[in-house]
Parts: C-alpha cells; structure tokens; sequence
C-alpha cells in the first residue's frame, strides 16, 4: 500500500471526532518490515493536529463528552504503557475535557486498549509477520463492527475482506467511513440488527399476510 496515502486516512479516522466514533480506528495491524516507520507516522499526524475548542472552525480535534472520560481514557493509555507499549505520542490530557491524540506502539493484547472500545483519540499500532497472524489477532475479540484493508494488491484485498469478521469492510480507506445508505451495524456483542436507509425502513415496517381459502383459487 502508499504509505503516504494511508497516514492521513488512519489518523483521520482514529482521531476525528476525538475517537468517539463506534467505527472510529483504533487497532492497525502493520507487517514488522514498515510498522514503527507508519505508527511513528501516525503519531506525527496526530501532533500536527489542532486540539481544543469545537467551536473553532481551525479545531480538528475537540474535547471528550465529559472530563470523567479523559480520566478513562487516560488510565487505559498508561495501564499499556506500564505493561509495555511504547508511547510514541500524546499519552496525556490537555485540559478537562481535552485528551492529546495518542499512537501506541504493540500494546499487549490483555490490556484494555487492546481488548476493549476505548471511545478516545488514541490509535494502536500493532506488528505483525505472517498475514493470517493479523487476520487472526483482528478476529480475536466478541466485537465486530467494520474494518478496513490497505493494499494495492486484488487477491489481498479479496482475500482478506473475505477473512475478517466485519459487516463492512473498506479497502483502502478508513474504518469510519459510511454513507447512510449502508448496511451499518455491528455483529457479534458489537450489536444486532443493521442501520442503513432500507434496512431501518424495514425494521419500522410492520408485515401483513392475506391468506384467501376459496374454490376459485
């Protein structure tokens, strides 16, 4: 895949809306040979990236919903770095309600940013040697949501969106990409049932059956 191309789509979707996207970006499985070289990337995206007021049209990254968020979000952030993730940017509140755009480097997999929702701008970056190993380690957990694949090879792309367990899966874009007529829901303990504009329409509708008895038919 075009390194160059991925960077800002990863950090984009990990970081918008200060993570609190049920879609957002959150685990990035990348081969050993280029993963420090993109998850050093991705944090220098997040450090370029203007925190603070929502209000301010320059903003690109806002505050958490409420300041107990950014004390969550923040005891997940150092409960990886004490069991040996490396910290390659943020890992720290800026104000309240303000939580620095965060990039970890191989967080454990039983450590919560690994193994839960974390609902914050934090990004995991994890390395891997054979691709089945990182399709493996992405179907790993009861939730499922969407997922994303960058390459610029077919019988990858196929391959692995085959593979992952996701209603939706992006090639070469980002997580949290989503048009409302989409199929949009999460699978497994991520959720049931399906958004999308047909499928919420047939939710909301309520069937009927006529049965006719008669010696005409």
């Amino acid at each position: 895949a075009n390194i160059e191309e991925v960077v800002p789509s990863l950090a984009k979707g990990g970081f918008y809306h200060a993570g609190q996207v049920c879609v957002s970006v959150q685990r990035v499985y990348a081969h050993q040979s280029f993963c420090r070289e993109l998850a050093v990337r991705i944090a220098e995206a997040g450090e370029n990236m203007q925190v603070g007021d929502p209000l301010n049209p320059n903003t690109e990254i806002g505050p958490l919903i409420l300041p107990r968020e950014v004390d969550r979000v923040d005891d997940w952030v150092q409960e990886a770095i004490e069991a040996g993730a490396e910290l390659l940017s943020g890992g720290k509140r800026i104000s309240d309600t303000c939580y620095a755009p965060t990039v970890l480097l191989n967080p454990p997999e039983n450590v919560r940013v690994s193994q839960m929702e974390i609902f914050g701008p934090v990004i995991c970056v994890y390395s891997y040697g054979e691709k089945e190993d990182a399709i493996r380690r992405a179907n790993a957990l009861p939730f499922a949501f969407q997922a994303a694949v960058f390459t610029n090879n077919l019988e990858n792309a196929l391959h692995i969106t085959q593979r992952l367990n996701a209603t939706a899966v992006m090639v070469n874009d980002h997580t949290a990409f989503r048009v409302d007529w989409m199929p949009f829901g999460g699978r497994d303990s991520s959720g049931v049932g399906l958004g999308g504009i047909q499928y919420s329409m047939h939710e909301m509708t309520r069937d009927k059956m006529l049965v006719f008895k008669s010696p005409s038919l």
